[in-house]
């Protein structure tokens, strides 16, 4: 039970500063985005811009959650990374589908990514 909560510790810490590195990026690329545009080019300087947040969050999710399945790789949970980023898309999603478990001695680190995942979606 400690090794679960000391890796879902540091996941969580890593998840959560890239997270953060991420958004800031992300509100820096939107700012630019309409700063640059001409009073007339507004309304399409803000569809690129909600566009480029979606894809950018999208993509930030996405590096999250190959962290968490990279990390279950390594510790023995999963056999492979397609398994392990499959596993972690649903738990950090919070959909939990249940058809992949974890090993049995890492089921704790499993649900911890479900509350990591909640708390950044």
């Amino acid at each position: 039970m400690a090794a679960n909560l000391l890796v879902a510790a540091v996941l969580n810490a890593v998840t959560f500063l890239v997270h953060a590195v991420g958004l800031i990026g992300l509100t820096h690329l939107m700012t630019k985005v309409i700063e640059r545009s001409s009073v007339r080019e507004r309304r399409w300087a803000k569809l690129v811009a909600l566009f480029l947040l979606a894809m950018g969050l999208f993509l930030l999710l996405s590096v999250e959650i190959a962290v968490w399945a990279a990390c279950m790789i390594g510790i023995g949970a999963f056999p492979d990374f397609e398994t392990a980023f499959y596993f972690s898309t649903s738990a950090f999603a919070t959909i939990g589908f249940g058809d992949v478990p974890p090993a049995r001695e890492w089921r704790l680190l499993a649900a911890m990514e479900g509350v990591t995942g909640f708390l950044i979606v």
